[in-house]
């Protein structure tokens, strides 16, 4: 279990390395609510070093982030520096699709 704006930037060291991450997630503790709150989203895709403006958009400071993506649609951004221009970043993992069930 790792902290996303502590270690965000520390996942670039995974990119083409001989560490394999299966599956993952985001644990939501929805600001340190009981524990029955709590809830797990997969991710179907983490991306390190993409770029986005502060604030999405309204800022005009260019930033690094690591790039969650769930298996819902969100995205979540954690920005680790400041950027110089634009890039999509890596893909550091992907989830795998569903197996296409056997014909008969």
């Amino acid at each position: 279990m790792l902290d996303l704006p502590a270690t965000a930037a520390t996942l670039e060291q995974f990119v083409g390395g001989d560490v394999v991450l299966r599956d993952a997630a985001v644990l939501s503790t929805r600001l340190a609510r009981e524990v029955e709150q709590w809830t797990l989203e997969p991710l179907c895709e983490i991306r390190v070093g993409a770029t986005e403006y502060e604030h999405r958009g309204t800022g005009k400071q260019l930033l690094t982030v690591t790039r969650f993506t769930t298996a819902a649609g969100r995205t979540l951004s954690v920005p680790y520096a400041l950027a110089t221009q634009p890039a999509r970043g890596r893909r550091l993992w992907r989830a795998k699709a569903p197996a296409a069930p056997a014909r008969a």
